[in-house]
């Protein structure tokens, strides 16, 4: 875990991408609940963190006009999102993905100066399916795959399995699930701890409710990852940002200025 005194100076969320989806289709065997049906506004974000001069990115987006996928709606593509934000890719120092489906390394190859931290497991799987051309029908292409390889084979890709402080204020943790090296990061703010979720916890009702989502690797893991969110939440003070949740935007204030209109202030 992150020493006490290492703190990351700011977090934003920042919405390239928005759909807005039913409960009954996004949350596993939601009738069974017995709750009226309902939509969510559901965003698609990566999250920006700063320390000094150091930037660390959690996930990346993707080019939603080049693909349609699942009927999202672009707000902001990533190239003109980090020029709205003032910030030049080159000058990131890391990326977090937290997986490797379409929508969070789908403009990694931005990222040509970044360390690029990955789940073990993560790797193993895609590239394991990579390699026996059987991608076909998943969250993910061959073509998503190339930067991580990319970074690979530069010397710039971290592989982490257990618990790894990754930059001063920021702890990673691979819980599976959502796809079998899910990651979520712990970040310690000036304000206080953060649990950036990403997709092991898509909206606020998994987090109060511990709901699955209905795209899973491994129904057990994606139960157990959110009983550990919940759990690290409750020993750390931590607040929990689910990864796709609109309504974190009215829970946190907008950035100042123009890229007030995509981003929110975590912290």
């Amino acid at each position: 875990m992150a020493s006490d005194d290492a703190k990351i100076q700011s977090v934003w969320s920042v919405r390239y991408g928005e759909r807005v989806v039913r409960k009954n289709d996004v949350f596993y065997n939601y009738a069974s609940y017995g709750l009226p049906d309902g939509d969510l506004h559901m965003d698609y974000n990566f999250w920006v963190m700063k320390s000094g001069d150091k930037v660390i990115l959690m996930d990346t987006g993707y080019d939603i006009s080049a693909r349609d996928w699942l009927g999202e709606i672009s707000v902001l593509p990533t190239p003109e999102s980090l020029k709205l934000i003032e910030l030049d890719p080159l000058d990131v120092d890391m990326v977090i993905t937290s997986h490797f489906h379409y929508d969070h390394i789908g403009y990694l190859e931005l990222f040509e100066n970044a360390q690029v931290i990955s789940g073990q497991a993560e790797y193993d799987y895609w590239f394991g399916k990579r390699d026996a051309n059987a991608l076909e029908g998943e969250f993910t292409t061959v073509e998503n795959l190339i930067p991580v390889e990319k970074a690979q084979k530069e010397g710039r890709l971290r592989l982490i399995s257990a618990e790894t402080e990754v930059f001063p204020g920021i702890t990673v943790y691979q819980v599976g699930g959502h796809c079998p090296g899910e990651v979520v990061a712990l970040v310690q703010t000036e304000t206080g701890p953060l649990i950036l979720a990403s997709d092991a916890a898509h909206f606020y009702e998994q987090i109060e409710h511990e709901w699955p989502f209905f795209a899973f690797t491994s129904l057990e893991e994606m139960r157990n990852a959110l009983s550990f969110i919940l759990k690290l939440a409750k020993e750390t003070g931590a607040v929990i940002i689910p990864g796709h949740d609109g309504r974190t935007r009215e829970k946190f204030p907008a950035a100042p200025g123009a890229a007030g209109s995509i981003a929110t202030v975590l912290a």
